[in-house]
């Protein structure tokens, strides 16, 4: 039996960055209400200063430095108020040595202003006078123009990932639509003699496909649409049309099942028929018996069809392409340190990528390997993320420190 010629993690990374360098993306102009989740393809360069108007950060009196030097509960600082400013509104009051202005929260700040007093340190004495109990530093607690951003300044650059905040920033800087990548298109294809649709009830011998959806929700989540989803049975014509249809409607195709070396296993001689297979087989555990190939200048990716080691090989084979597609480190998982609870051994000469639970204590973050039977569907929704032992460790030792990319 033919053995598979397995590639380290590296040596996938780099037949991908060379053999899909051209690989690029159209862009398209949205509303920032739809700019979650989506990646620039211009710079943002902003065209006001923000904040536009000094302004208070506080509910506070605005004063003259001089007026509160020394101010404090034994020696207070006394002060005329002369006015109050609207929120929201135009203030056209100026600050004189003596005086005082009451300034709401994000209120613009009188002329003449050098600080700003919060409200718990004063006291009212009448409806004109006003005690402080405290003194302050030049421009304290106010924000002055363009303290936040600068007209002209580069706000993101392309090929940032828009984040919640990312959406308020850009409605500061008065923007309505952007101009941003086009997601790339995937097709999924589930292979296998014994694979029903969901919805459907397995008779004995036959199994639900999970995959499908499972791979689509990864795809989804790194910024990729999935344009179609099809079903092939262990066939060497059926899986060819399935892939040449799957080309014809996005920019890369995924497979699932059939990538080992058994007698049905016909994703590696599809494709090799089609165009030419790059890797037949990645130096990890689990997911060794993985395809790369390429078939009119588009990727093919073959992955195992037990359904925990396609989830976890698509989450690191489709965030290099999605890099590649829109800029490196573009999408990047969450990740938190811990603690090893338990020793965990790993594969001599594959990179092994185990299952953890994370549980934060008192003491810290705890990390536990998740275990059970290979194939079993509820391993992966057990697990809160998976930590990575290269090829040159034996495992992992209980207190060692680990790096948890979050599912």
């Amino acid at each position: 039996m033919e053995l598979l010629k397995v590639k380290t993690i590296d040596e996938m990374k780099k037949i991908i960055n060379e053999t899909f360098k051209d690989l690029s993306l159209e862009n398209e102009t949205i509303d920032i209400s739809n700019g979650l989740g989506r990646v620039l393809s211009a710079d943002i360069i902003s065209t006001m200063d923000v904040p536009h108007f000094d302004r208070s950060v506080v509910d506070g009196y605005a004063v003259k430095l001089t007026d509160v030097q020394g101010a404090s509960n034994a020696i207070p600082g006394f002060l005329r108020i002369t006015g109050e400013v609207q929120m929201g509104k135009q203030t056209t009051l100026s600050l004189s040595q003596g005086e005082t202005v009451y300034v709401p929260t994000g209120g613009m700040v009188p002329s003449g202003t050098e600080a700003m007093i919060m409200i718990e340190y004063t006291e009212k004495l009448g409806e004109k006078d006003l005690a402080i109990y405290i003194n302050a530093g030049a421009n304290e607690n106010m924000m002055l123009i363009g303290d936040d951003i600068r007209n002209g300044e580069q706000v993101f650059s392309s090929g940032h990932l828009l984040r919640p905040q990312d959406i308020g920033v850009l409605s500061a800087l008065g923007y309505l639509q952007i101009e941003v990548f086009k997601r790339p298109r995937l097709s999924i294809i589930s292979t296998g003699d014994e694979i029903i649709r969901p919805g459907e009830r397995p008779k004995p011998g036959e199994v639900i496909d999970i995959n499908t959806p499972a791979l689509a929700a990864v795809a989804k989540r790194l910024g990729a649409d999935v344009v179609a989803t099809s079903y092939a049975r262990d066939n060497l014509q059926e899986i060819q049309e399935a892939i040449e249809n799957g080309l014809k409607n996005g920019d890369m195709v995924i497979l699932s099942g059939g990538s080992s070396m058994g007698e049905k296993d016909y994703t590696v001689k599809v494709i090799a028929e089609l165009g030419e297979v790059l890797l037949h087989g990645l130096a990890i555990k689990p997911g060794k018996p993985t395809i790369l190939g390429t078939v009119h200048k588009k990727p093919v990716i073959g992955l195992p069809g037990q359904p925990a080691a396609a989830i976890m090989v698509m989450m690191i084979v489709l965030q290099e392409f999605m890099n590649l597609y829109y800029g490196r480190d573009s999408f990047k998982y969450q990740t938190v340190q811990g603690v090893i609870m338990e020793n965990i051994h790993a594969a001599p000469g594959r990179r092994t990528f185990k299952t953890v639970s994370v549980k934060e204590t008192e003491n810290g973050i705890e990390v536990r390997p998740t275990q059970g039977k290979s194939g079993m569907i509820t391993l992966l929704s057990y697990s809160d993320g998976y930590i990575e032992i290269t090829e040159n460790e034996e495992g992992k030792n209980i207190g060692d420190r680990v790096e948890v990319t979050m599912f």
